[in-house]
């Protein structure tokens, strides 16, 4: 099967966790950018980059991108870098564009000029996590590593009547309390002179592994 291939043009934060994020699968990367300090910061996970001005028309149709199943663009604030490489990238064949826009008229004139999904990441982020809050979801917003792992624990008999700085959760387990469940009652982010009581339930944030150890500790 053949592996996917993308073309990424610009690395501003959001263009660097993309690339930072597609490196560690099968996806096939060539990352293009003027700056070459931002390349030198992905030159140990991307083999193929390529320090120039996109929107130069010249460098777009020397590359031989028609054979790519896609691109991402984000050149920051510069709508009109944006405008001109989208419009080359639809010109030389490059399905599936992906541009990242600073707002909604933004947005709408790259739609014009053909890119498939404009996205704005802000607004996109904050709507999903306001509609996680709203169904009661709170965690699920929050996106781990994949060595982290948010964890219920039933509070053990030796935290009862014990507040959470007495116990030193974070020093001791290496482990945050993000919240407890006490009955009906939620109480986010306590604060260290909260006391535990029995059946209370603790939301833990940590590594995978300090918080299996803390379960195998107390089991």
């Amino acid at each position: 099967m053949k592996k996917q291939s993308y073309i990424m043009i610009g690395l501003s934060d959001f263009g660097m966790h993309i690339v930072r994020s597609l490196a560690l699968s099968s996806v096939e990367l060539l990352v293009i950018d003027r700056d070459e300090k931002r390349l030198e910061e992905v030159s140990d996970i991307v083999l193929n980059t390529v320090c120039a001005d996109a929107a130069n028309p010249d460098v777009l149709s020397q590359l031989g991108l028609s054979e790519f199943d896609g691109a991402v663009v984000d050149t920051g604030q510069d709508m009109e870098s944006k405008v001109l490489i989208t419009m080359q990238l639809k010109e030389l064949g490059v399905p599936n564009l992906i541009v990242k826009s600073v707002n909604e008229i933004e947005g709408r004139v790259l739609h014009k000029v053909g890119a498939d999904r404009v996205v704005q990441p802000d607004r996109e982020v904050g709507i999903r996590v306001a509609n996680q809050i709203v169904r009661g979801k709170y965690f699920e917003a929050i996106e781990l590593p994949p060595d982290y792992s948010i964890t219920d624990f039933a509070v053990p008999p030796a935290w009862f009547d014990r507040s959470i700085r007495e116990l030193e959760i974070r020093a001791k387990h290496g482990v945050t309390v993000l919240s407890i469940h006490r009955g009906e009652d939620r109480y986010l982010n306590p604060a260290p002179d909260f006391v535990l009581q029995s059946g209370d339930i603790a939301v833990l944030l940590g590594e995978t592994g300090e918080t299996k150890r803390l379960r195998e500790l107390y089991s």
